[in-house]
């Protein structure tokens, strides 16, 4: 009964906090409409601090925190639950939510193209549930609504429509459908065929055309351009003989389609002509012959022509506008030369021209060698009777070469450089001359480094190389592979594999004549690294570590990897080479891992992975304690989840996965609550279930005989609420293990009971004391020093032991009455111990006598440090602390002083330093006085005087 009536004072405690939460939730959805599909909105209303939230959302989905957004696919009713986890309990509230149905509609009209402004004819086809239609028309008429699914709009302008209508339920629940819609004339594409030639030209006109789906063509209309009647018909492709001179550019056809659609088209221009004629062709001057090295202006004339065609005999032809036109020839001799006269493509008469290539035309062949790039050979392939020739090369100012018909020549090794052949008919008087121009170089191909981290810059750049205007081309080879080919001569390249490389350059200058430089680097380029590399547990629980093990390696085995930066993307990083194990927040997401591994050269790799933390799944149980009597009780445990639960163990409940068990455990047990989510992470909560069984209540010692005042410890087993009496002696009459330190013999009761009335106990604890020895070391002695002395203490009767400290100046430690000799004051201790333990102690001072003749100094010393009497100091006996020590030299003046220090140290006196040398006189020797004032260990104070030599 005491029990019930314990936990009922508990429940009265509580019931005002617990009555005082409200729990309450509302929902919303983002249109104000609840229509399968739909997504609602749910958010907490409650009172206080809540752990956490339980939602049951009616439709097999479930939530935890405190706003949730649920779609309902389907319509229905739906019973939400949300449950609100205090500290101490938990409370709930039920809602319904309704989801209607959504209908379903589709749009169709019959048509989707019209060829000019009319009616369209809409359908909807809609579910049962729709109650209204609400049409948009997509030319910005305004909306209209309907509750039958037809209807017809006209359209009056040209354009393309989107349509829709919108089926309303009763409900407001709506569903789209839409059409689209174009207005436009239809297409036609034609053209005229032949667009020029000699008239009468017999053409034909024709066209296509795209109308709807439905219509046809009714009438085509032609318009020829000329003047003469437009024609009519349903043909598509007209004939029309034109016989005139003048552009055709008004030519054009309508079309007129069945259902009353029309659209005209304007053909591009054409023109017709007739024959030139009274062609005459000539050169300039008429002459007939021209040097090879002459360009030839050719005019021709004719009635009527507005274009001529050239062909001049060498292969070579040309049309023009105008009534001029230049040609070269390459080849001597005779040459025909033919002009055609043109009118609107119309030809005319021709006529021809004789000429006579004569003389001499200029060329030449050049090469060189791979091995003097800036070194020519020249071949003289020039055409005619060359009775002269003069090679002149433009670095050679003034020289000229007539002898040598072929011949090389070496420009200087940087520049651009010109070579001119000139050569000469004498017979004619022809010359003629032929430049051509030449780049030199002697470029060197370098690099910044011979070693470089993987993707780490190295340059390479070409130096001497040619002159930009050159347009070489610089096609870079690194490790087989062409990684750059431009007219850039530098090459930043950031090198993406270890190893090592070889590199080349190849300059190209796109003549096949001449040899292209070819650049190699001595030795090759060390492209090292390390490689970086880890494995992680991709997926994991937010509760469990994340193991992680480094697999990073140099690439080059002696390139160790010195240093290693973890950054595990939640702000925690390490820098050591293989961490342990990372323990995430259990709040869930996805990290990413970086490691950054760096060797001994710099280099450093970069490897990352994404890890993604699963949440724990949500848990409470209550109580978190309850309390029974065991047998007789059992306690209500309460467990809150939205994932699997079992309760653990299973011993002793009602059911292991029930939301609400029953308990009734023999001994304290922990009931731990798991849950379980589909990722298979794993929550506990724990409710503890105390059991408080009868008590047997043992005491430790419960019968004991001590010394007097000797600390007995008390042990009581089991604890609980707990009452000693007496208290005489005890060091506490609440707790279970008081210390008692006894007089006299006592006998102690002790009641324990349990903290919830269940139980309670009593037991008796007994303490003994036994006599104590006594013993009486004797008055403490004051003998002079070095003087022998015998210590004669009174012992009790029972005393069976002694043992005397400090050992050093008694010859024994085991005896009743030691024997010494007086070197220093000391107290010695006794302690007696009689055939029950008991101890008993007392000590007995001897006492070096104290006077002027135990306090020495000496009469002179050396401070050479050579470790002898390098320090003037006081040498005592029986003196406790020296209060005062002075040296003066020999004007009065204090050279010294030091108090209240400890006799008999040697670095605590004088060392002969004076104001930074060791005397004050130089290095002669020299007197001084000193004073002193020492306090005995007895404590009169002792004062001498007297005179010191500080000898160098």
């Amino acid at each position: 009964m005491k029990l019930k009536w314990m936990l009922f004072l508990c429940a009265v405690c509580i019931a005002p906090k617990l009555r005082s939460q409200t729990v309450d939730f509302s929902f919303s959805t983002s249109n104000g409409f609840y229509c399968s599909p739909q997504t609602v909105t749910f958010t907490q209303m409650t009172s206080g601090t809540p752990d956490g939230f339980i939602w049951n959302f009616g439709n097999g989905q479930s939530g935890t925190s405190g706003t949730e957004n649920i779609t309902y696919t389907s319509p229905g009713n739906y019973i939400v639950t949300l449950t609100a986890i205090y500290a101490n309990n938990a409370f709930s509230v039920t809602k319904t939510i309704t989801i209607n149905p959504s209908p379903t509609i589709t749009l169709n009209a019959d048509k989707n193209y019209l060829c000019q402004p009319g009616s369209v004819n809409f359908t909807a086809t809609a579910s049962a549930s729709v109650t209204s239609y609400e049409w948009n028309f997509g030319d910005g008429t305004a909306l209209q609504t309907t509750s039958t699914n037809a209807i017809s709009h006209n359209y009056t302008g040209y354009g393309s429509y989107s349509a829709s209508v919108k089926g309303v339920t009763a409900f407001g629940c709506q569903a789209i459908s839409s059409y689209n819609v174009q207005v436009r004339r239809f297409d036609i594409v034609g053209g005229i065929n032949p667009a020029s030639g000699c008239i009468p030209v017999n053409a034909t006109l024709s066209v296509t055309t795209n109308l709807p789906p439905g219509d046809a063509t009714q009438n085509f209309t032609w318009d020829f351009g000329d003047g003469s009647p437009t024609a009519s018909g349903v043909s598509n492709s007209i004939n029309h003989l034109y016989n005139i001179t003048t552009p055709i550019t008004t030519a054009s056809v309508s079309i007129t389609s069945v259902q009353g659609c029309s659209n005209m088209v304007t053909f591009s221009q054409v023109a017709f002509g007739t024959p030139p004629f009274n062609t005459v062709a000539s050169t300039m001057n008429n002459r007939d012959t021209f040097c090879g090295s002459e360009t030839i202006t050719f005019t021709a004339t004719a009635v009527n022509a507005n274009a001529y065609t050239w062909d001049f005999g060498d292969g070579a032809t040309i049309t023009v506008n105008t009534n001029s036109t230049t040609h070269r020839y390459s080849g001597l001799g005779n040459k025909q030369v033919i002009v055609t006269p043109l009118f609107n493509g119309c030809s005319g008469t021709k006529d021809t021209v004789n000429i006579f290539i004569t003389g001499v035309i200029a060329s030449f062949g050049y090469s060189n060698t791979c091995a003097v790039k800036n070194k020519f050979a020249f071949n003289n392939t020039s055409l005619g009777n060359i009775t002269h020739f003069e090679w002149l090369f433009n670095d050679a100012s003034g020289i000229l070469d007539s002898v040598n018909n072929n011949t090389t020549h070496t420009f200087p090794p940087l520049g651009f450089y010109t070579a001119t052949l000139t050569i000469q008919d004498r017979t004619t008087g022809c010359i003629d001359f032929a430049t051509k121009g030449f780049y030199t170089a002697q470029p060197l191909l370098s690099k910044t480094k011979n070693s470089v981290c993987k993707d780490s810059l190295i340059v390479y750049s070409v130096k001497n190389t040619y002159v930009p205007t050159a347009g070489y081309t610089y096609e870079y080879h690194v490790n087989g592979t062409i990684v750059n080919n431009s007219t850039d001569s530098v090459l930043k390249y950031y090198p993406a594999i270890h190893g090592n490389f070889s590199e080349y350059v190849v300059i190209n200058d796109n003549d096949i004549n001449t040899c292209n430089d070819t650049l190699y680097l001595a030795g090759q380029t060390t492209v090292s690294g390390p490689d970086a590399a880890f494995t992680a547990t991709s997926k994991f629980c937010a509760d469990k570590p994340v193991t992680i093990t480094n697999t990073s390696s140099p690439f080059f085995t002696a390139d160790n990897i010195v240093k290693w930066k973890w950054d595990f993307g939640d702000n925690k990083k390490d820098s050591v080479q293989n961490p342990l194990p990372h323990l995430y927040s259990a709040g869930g997401g996805t990290f990413t891992i970086t490691l950054v591994a760096t060797d001994i050269n710099g280099c450093g790799s970069t490897a990352q992975q994404s890890v993604l933390l699963d949440p724990l799944p949500f848990i409470r149980s209550f109580p978190k304690v309850d309390t029974i009597c065991q047998n007789r009780d059992t306690a209500t445990l309460r467990a809150y989840t939205v994932d699997t639960l079992l309760w653990k163990p299973a011993t002793n409940i009602s059911c292991n996965n029930c939301d609400t068990i029953k308990a009734y455990p023999t001994i304290t047990t922990a009931y731990i609550a798991q849950a379980t989510n589909s990722l298979g992470c794993r929550s506990y909560d724990t409710s503890l279930v105390k059991v408080y069984g009868p008590i047997k209540l043992q005491i430790f010692p419960n019968d004991t005989t001590v010394c007097p005042k000797k600390p007995v410890p008390f042990n009581l087993n089991p604890a609980g609420y707990i009452t000693w009496s007496p208290t005489t002696y005890l060091s506490s009459t609440s707790i279970s293990n008081p210390i008692a330190i006894p007089d006299t013999a006592i006998t102690y009761t002790v009641i324990v009971r349990d903290s919830v009335g269940c139980y309670a106990d009593t037991a008796l604890a007994k303490i003994n004391v036994f006599p104590i020895p006594t013993v009486n070391a004797g008055p403490d002695q004051v003998l002079p020093y070095n003087s022998a002395f015998t210590i004669s203490p009174a012992y009790s009767a029972d005393v069976i032991d002694y043992f005397w400290a400090p050992v050093g100046n008694l010859n024994c430690t085991k005896c009743p009455s030691p024997a010494g000799v007086a070197l220093k004051s000391q107290t010695y201790t006794v302690q007696v111990t009689n055939a029950n333990g008991c101890v008993a102690k007392d000590d007995v001072t001897i006492f070096v006598k104290c006077d002027q003749s135990n306090l020495l100094l000496p009469t002179a010393f050396t401070p050479d440090n050579n470790g002898l009497n390098d320090y003037f100091y006081p040498i005592t006996r029986g003196y406790r602390v020296i209060k005062s020590f002075v040296v003066f030299n020999r004007f009065g003046n204090k050279v010294f002083e030091r108090k209240n220090f400890e006799p008999n140290i040697s670095s605590l006196g004088w060392d002969g330093n004076v104001r930074g040398n060791n005397s004050g006189y130089g290095t002669q020797s020299a007197s001084f006085v000193w004073y002193i004032e020492a306090e005995c260990e007895q404590g009169q104070t002792i004062t001498a005087k007297g005179s010191v030599i500080l000898i160098r």
